[in-house]
């Protein structure tokens, strides 16, 4: 009897896999929050404003490369899950091969240009003049980590793509307390401002990437790779892009819907603004486990179709859904009972407080939601349809955005969890038709209609 693989999701009970692989994702996910939190804390406490206001004016650049870099990736983790279930080794190492190649490509052919155009490009953005040498400083530093933050993001997501979230927890931990500590050393010890804070996120970034690399080689034989799996071959290359550009669009369309949501948040009042913020920072929080589950569910779903178990991918799927549920509906009691209390740990100031518990008083009732529309995504992230994804999110964020300009001005901080909701009920809306549609045709599950495909990519 073929004995089983350490994190191999197509054997064993189905909800202590996903459990498994889901408690270290949200640990990683959450501790990434926190780390966010304690740098923004640094660099408030011991900059000045001006500098504060510089690295604020730079990030939402750096997030947009962030996303799409981490879209790509999570994109072509679906061919590594089903190559993995498959137990086809030899095609994971040229899926690897393949991301390392064309990613870091992209990834330096980015990042030279917009160090190049930084300057014109914040201008574009409407920074003002008096934030512009600051903002540009710390987008052209920030931009030499954007390979680093490539190739360990294709190992994380690789290890994921296995079943392993617990490796990626481990270094992620490492990389922030390194981040963490040479914040400390730079900005707050040797006052080097936005040129050290970014310099800490860079040299943190790196090491990560160096510890990423020696954890996989070591550890895992999929990542022992051959010169000869570096080239990209035309027919998978042809399917991965297929996958990670709608998964990098879908990141972008977020990114890009809740700038649009945020034109109308700022025609409230100073503190109306405040509360939406700390209300959406709590929010993150609270859909985290979602987007995990979310996650882990995928990934199940696109190893037992590697494996050709499309039974046990659908038992999977509904497994994944009930625990989506059962965790929104808990994480709505939590957030409506202790948002009081909750919104306290963000910030001390009564007004924007009682804003914040205002937005939570209606997003409390609503976790449901994402829950839904998270579990529904997994489905088609797992069976490779990452079309349905981006024109599910795209059908949201039209939607949500279209709500917020109705009603941010009638019930304004309340307004914007309405336009959440509204973007929810439509994208569900949009969803469901076509679940039931592949569900009942059962398309693509099992993995039969994927041999070719298959055979193919495994061609010399």
């Amino acid at each position: 009897m073929e004995k089983v693989r350490k994190n191999d999701m197509t054997k064993g009970n189905i909800v202590k896999s996903m459990l498994i692989y889901t408690i270290p994702l949200i640990i990683a996910n959450v501790f990434q929050l926190l780390y966010s939190t304690i740098d923004t804390a640094i660099i408030g406490n011991y900059t000045d404003t001006l500098s504060v206001d510089s690295v604020g004016a730079a990030t939402p650049i750096i997030n947009l490369v962030s996303f799409l870099i981490i879209g790509l990736c999570n994109g072509a983790s679906i061919l590594m899950s089903e190559f993995y279930g498959a137990k086809n080794k030899e095609m994971v190492k040229k899926e690897i091969g393949l991301c390392m190649t064309i990613f870091s490509i992209f990834a330096i052919v980015v990042s030279i240009f917009i160090m190049i155009i930084a300057g014109p490009l914040l201008k574009a953005t409407n920074v003002h003049d008096y934030l512009l040498d600051g903002a540009k400083t710390y987008l052209v530093i920030s931009m030499i980590g954007v390979l680093f933050l490539t190739i360990y993001t294709i190992i994380f997501t690789a290890l994921r793509s296995m079943g392993d979230s617990l490796s990626p927890l481990i270094i992620l931990v490492m990389s922030c307390l390194i981040n963490v500590g040479l914040d400390f050393w730079f900005v707050a010890g040797a006052n080097m401002g936005i040129f050290g804070a970014a310099l800490a996120t860079i040299i943190a970034q790196g090491v990560t990437m160096i510890i990423a690399i020696i954890y996989a080689l070591i550890k895992n034989d999929h990542f022992r790779l051959r010169f000869s799996d570096f080239f990209v071959k035309k027919e998978l290359f042809i399917r991965t892009m297929r996958y990670s550009i709608a998964s990098a669009l879908q990141q972008v369309v977020l990114y890009v819907g809740k700038a649009l949501v945020q034109t109308q948040v700022n025609t409230l009042d100073f503190n109306e603004q405040a509360g939406y913020t700390f209300g959406t920072k709590i929010d993150d929080y609270a859909l985290e486990p979602s987007k995990c589950i979310g996650q882990a569910v995928a990934v199940f779903i696109a190893q037992n179709r590697g494996a050709k178990q499309g039974k046990r991918a659908k038992r999977g799927y509904i497994h994944g859904l009930i625990i989506q549920w059962s965790m929104a509906i808990f994480i709505s009691i939590i957030v409506l009972t202790l948002r009081q209390n909750i919104v306290k740990i963000f910030t001390d100031n009564p007004d924007n407080q009682k804003y914040a518990a205002m937005y939570l008083s209606v997003m409390g009732f609503i976790y449901l939601m994402p829950g839904t529309t998270n579990g529904i995504q997994s489905y088609f992230r797992g069976i490779g349809n990452l079309l349905v994804v981006f024109l599910s999110t795209t059908f949201q964020i039209i939607f949500r955005v279209s709500a917020a300009f109705i009603f941010i001005p009638m019930y304004h901080v309340r307004g914007t969890a309405f336009s959440t909701f509204t973007g929810w009920v439509f994208m569900i809306l949009f969803e469901l038709p076509i679940l039931i549609y592949f569900w009942k045709k059962n398309i693509r599950m099992p993995m039969e209609d994927n041999n070719n495909d298959i055979e193919i990519v495994n061609e010399q």
